[in-house]
């Protein structure tokens, strides 16, 4: 199960140990709470009504367990409410009247149940887009900083290597100029499922802006980042132009010890890049780095 926590107004409204808990626990904390409530029920009589409390584990199985869950714990609590209540000897003068009250309660929870479950399937697809660059469906520069930062903190802690890769299209200004700006858009797209369709499932592929893309590939070093990326440039040069094809400059750098920051790695590989650029583009540049400076490396070496 994914995280269930949210936002609200830049507030963390998340509750970790919840977040960490699966959907078998969450049912069997929202049936225990729903338990709570209806023993306290029956304790204080039907002289005090605890009813609103109820809302309490339907709101919890709705919002970690899913629509489902909150739907089961509605009816749940409505069961143990109407036994609570005539346990407790709450006279009636026929079961019509029970039955009324256990159905009003049924839909009254029910609404709550749905509303929550609806809401937090809202915030979930617009958690989601907010980490997603829009035209090419790859991640954006927000999502991939945050995994660059959690890499380099496993990187760290574990001491192995992990590799960065800064990639820019070559002469993209001219394909907008050439080729119109919903074509290049075109070739943007194409340029994103390439990097995807050449990457693993373990690494992160992101637009950071414009024509520029970066590629994280943790645990990965000198040799497993040049097989990555000599499957990647043939892929990239499928994507045709009028007389050409798409070339791109790449800079990548395999940190033997990344630094503490994720902003300091892209300054190393950005370098790179741009000096793969300046070198006449269409070109990869290898680097290595302790996370204090970055060596160039010749690509048949490692």
């Amino acid at each position: 199960m994914t995280g269930r926590g949210f936002s609200l107004n830049g507030i963390d409204m998340s509750i970790p140990f919840l977040e960490k808990r699966s959907f078998i626990q969450i049912l069997l904390l929202a049936i225990c709470g729903c338990v709570v409530v209806g023993v306290i029920d029956y304790v204080t009589a039907y002289d005090i009504s605890v009813s609103v409390f109820y809302l309490g584990p339907v709101a919890l199985a709705a919002w970690y367990a899913g629509r489902r869950a909150g739907i089961g714990i509605s009816a749940l609590s409505c069961i143990v409410w109407l036994i609570a209540d005539v346990g407790s000897g709450h006279p009636y003068k026929g079961w019509s009247i029970p039955a009324w009250n256990t159905g009003i309660r049924f839909i009254f929870l029910l609404i709550n149940a749905l509303l929550l479950a609806a809401l937090h399937a809202q915030l979930d697809v617009a958690e989601r887009l907010s980490l997603i660059d829009p035209l090419t469906g790859v991640l954006n520069s927000r999502a991939f900083n945050k995994h660059l930062q959690s890499a380099i903190a496993f990187a760290r802690r574990d001491g192995t290597p992990m590799t960065l890769a800064y990639i820019d299209v070559d002469n993209f200004k001219q394909i907008n100029d050439s080729l119109g700006h919903i074509e290049g858009d075109n070739k943007l797209c194409a340029i994103g499922k390439a990097l995807m369709d050449a990457t693993r499932q373990t690494d992160f592929v992101a637009r950071l802006g414009g024509d520029e893309f970066a590629l994280l590939f943790p645990n990965t070093n000198f040799s497993g980042a040049k097989t990555i990326l000599a499957k990647l440039v043939p892929q990239l040069a499928t994507i045709k132009l009028k007389d050409s094809h798409v070339t791109c400059s790449i800079g990548a750098v395999i940190f033997t010890k990344p630094p503490a920051q994720s902003v300091e790695a892209m300054q190393m590989v950005d370098e790179l890049m741009y000096t793969a650029k300046r070198g006449g583009k269409d070109a990869v540049l290898y680097g290595i780095s302790d996370g204090k400076s970055c060596v160039r490396q010749p690509a048949n070496t490692g």
